[in-house]
């Protein structure tokens, strides 16, 4: 009811579903059971899924229950850190505090002379965790030559073997939640309900990856086959998740996979590797690795190497793309990412939304609020920044090992960018001054600083911490304006009850994830697959956790004797797929989860080699022309299928390859 009490009329259709609301639950006060519905023991043995035909999303652990914070205490008894330190060489995915971790060559495990150390930063980084061995130029050698043979052949399984598999592989994970919960805890600083959130998100991608694939495999003019090798590189900021969700997308869609995760965060992925191996991935299939600096071009280069999926930051997908601008790249980068307090918000609401969605994980995630833009009649009431400032100075800080805290630990104590965001420009102020709460200042409190400039430091740049910036603005359009003007288009959020203002924002604003009224992080597989634009992605630009993430991971043909014709098919699938805005989860009450496709606002470009057919041409220029994107075909002057082009709406560049080298930027 208060969702649509901001502008709810007698007899309109929001009043009628509303009224039949009421009566219906009134018809049912006689009826209801009155035993609890949150059930939930972490203490019992999971009860996995068997494989299906449509995904149900894992739920996260219900903290409020009593038996599962004393779970919470045993997981803390096992993975807490106390500096005993064994040396004890850790087996296939299984490790403890205190051990030696591998390297793996395919089915071989290998202990190194080149360890990284692993150090707890909710005890001031000085208690070991764990060491882990590192591959050289000869190994790396040797894990790219065990992933083209594919001696456990993997590419030979067929899509029903892998949608087994991985659903054993996520039940698997759910027996282990505890174990990754605790391994994340103490790798990477992780609060528990961070952590624990990771895991279903795992989960998720096991069942969901090739429940598409199933669906892709029954459309009846295509043939699908993986195109070799995956390379997935994973971030340090979601140790489980994300590298979970390349790799299931690499071994789904038939490719064999080599894992290397951030070194800081690699242990991580050593124990979750054990879930997909004990499922039936052959270990060949699936290789887990960390490389030093010479080792880790050969691997990036390798023409063995058909795909790379990277989470990362921008300047590594540049460089990726740089040095081997043949090699496909799927990539989702870093994002400076901004919500919006309209006057026509629920201030309260908005306030605790910014809050969680700036200092959750220590305002490390991709996704994070580090900008909020506020309209001016509220920026100059001092009940919005009294309220701010109680939201973020009641947020619980300290180590993980204490469960009650909600802002745990950085990675890192050497920031560059947060030590310059600490230095106040012109006119800046703060908030909430900076204050670390540990010696070797891991551990930072939530902060924020306000009368934050449009051309200064802390308003363009992410910094991965619990700093908040704030600024006003004076018209919705306003602030649109400098959300899109920024580099980056991850996530960004509305805070306003105004539809009008709602239908605005949305079709103006350039982000690949927009929340209304909600946090702006922890995007949930196939309910709001996740992904950006402009410098927050890099690649064809398909979402993970989306219904067509593992298409660009296989080579697509049509089958022999098909006569599929474009000119009939592209409007067609424009019209059943393509065009509509819909809700991917319409059973889920309370929210609406609306994906849409929507035309590349800066156009794209096609450039000719000279030895491109007429057809090819076409079919270019009709895809285009039928999404409503622009299109710029480039050519040297001699091209006669530049008047073609023209023929078909195109604009046309004649032009040598160094010209368009230099134009591509802008695309």
């Amino acid at each position: 009811f208060l969702t649509h009490s901001f502008s709810l009329k007698p007899d309109t259709k929001e009043w009628k579903e509303l009224q039949e609301q009421f009566i219906k639950a009134y018809n049912m006060k006689d009826n209801l059971n009155h035993t609890p519905t949150r059930t939930q023991d972490r203490n019992k043995p999971y009860i996995g899924q068997e494989p299906q035909n449509e995904m149900i999303n894992e739920p996260d652990t219900d903290f409020d229950r009593f038996c599962n914070q004393q779970w919470v205490e045993k997981i803390f008894a096992k993975w807490k850190p106390n500096g005993n330190v064994s040396g004890e060489k850790a087996e296939w995915g299984d490790w403890k505090p205190g051990d030696l971790l591998p390297t793996q060559i395919g089915d071989d495990l290998v202990y190194t002379d080149d360890h990284v150390k692993y150090f707890d930063r909710s005890q001031d980084g000085d208690v070991l965790v764990c060491e882990m061995s590192r591959a050289g130029v000869p190994e790396m050698r040797q894990i790219l030559g065990i992933a083209e043979a594919d001696e456990g052949r993997w590419r030979e399984t067929s899509i029903e073997e892998r949608h087994q598999i991985m659903y054993r592989a996520a039940n698997i994970l759910g027996q282990m939640r505890g174990d990754l919960i605790g391994s994340m805890c103490a790798i990477t600083g992780k609060t528990v309900e961070e952590a624990d959130v990771e895991v279903s998100e795992g989960i998720d991608y096991c069942r969901f990856y090739t429940t598409t694939m199933k669906k892709f495999a029954a459309l009846p003019d295509i043939e699908m086959k993986g195109k070799g090798t995956v390379l997935v590189l994973s971030p340090w900021n979601f140790p489980c998740a994300i590298p979970c969700g390349g790799v299931v997308a690499a071994l789904a869609s038939g490719n064999t996979c080599i894992l290397k995760p951030a070194t800081v965060a690699a242990p991580v992925a050593w124990l979750f590797a054990k879930a997909f191996w004990d499922a039936g991935v052959p270990k060949q299939a699936l290789q887990v690795i960390i490389a030093d600096r010479e080792a880790t071009p050969l691997l990036t280069s390798s023409p063995i190497i058909k795909h790379v999926i990277l989470t990362g930051g921008t300047e590594t997908a540049q460089t990726l793309a740089h040095n081997n601008p043949r090699k496909p790249l799927s990539a989702e980068t870093g994002g400076k990412n901004v919500m919006i307090i309209s006057a026509k918000s629920d201030r309260d609401h908005a306030i605790m939304n910014a809050c969680r969605s700036a200092f959750g994980n220590a305002g490390q995630k991709c996704s994070a609020c580090s900008l909020l833009l506020v309209e001016r009649s509220v920026y100059n009431h001092p009940e919005f920044f009294e309220k701010l400032k109680d939201c973020a100075s009641s947020l619980k800080v300290g180590g993980v090992w204490n469960a009650g805290n909600i802002v745990g630990p950085m990675i890192t104590n050497k920031n560059d960018k947060l030590e310059q965001a600490f230095k106040l420009e012109p006119g800046e102020r703060w908030l909430i001054a900076p204050e670390f709460v540990d010696e070797k200042h891991y551990i930072l409190r939530p902060t924020v600083k306000v009368d934050v400039k449009p051309d200064y430091f802390t308003f363009r740049t992410e910094l991965f911490a619990p700093l908040l910036a704030v600024a006003p603005y004076d018209t919705l359009e306003e602030a649109v304006d400098l959300v899109n003007g920024l580099d980056y288009g991850l996530t960004s959020g509305l805070q306003s009850l105004d539809e009008e203002e709602q239908r605005y924002w949305k079709n103006h604003v350039q982000a690949g994830n927009l929340y209304i009224n909600r946090g702006i992080t922890g995007a949930v597989v196939n309910r709001q697959p996740f992904g950006g634009m402009k410098l927050s992605a890099f690649g064809p630009g398909l979402k993970a956790g989306g219904p067509n993430y593992v298409a660009q991971f296989m080579t697509i043909t049509d089958k022999e004797g098909t006569t599929t014709d474009y000119r009939t098919s592209y409007p067609e699938w424009y019209e059943r797929e393509f065009c509509h805005a819909r809700n991917i989860q319409p059973k889920i009450r309370g929210e609406q989860n609306v994906f849409r496709y929507l035309p590349l606002a800066g156009g794209m470009v096609l450039r000719l080699f000279g030895d491109e057919t007429k057809e090819q041409l076409e079919m270019v220029c009709l895809a285009a022309k039928t999404v409503g994107t622009p299109l710029t075909v480039s050519a040297e002057e001699s091209n006669a299928l530049l008047e073609v082009a023209r023929a078909l709406g195109a604009k046309t560049v004649s032009e040598n390859m160094a010209a368009f080298c230099e134009s591509i930027k802008k695309y």
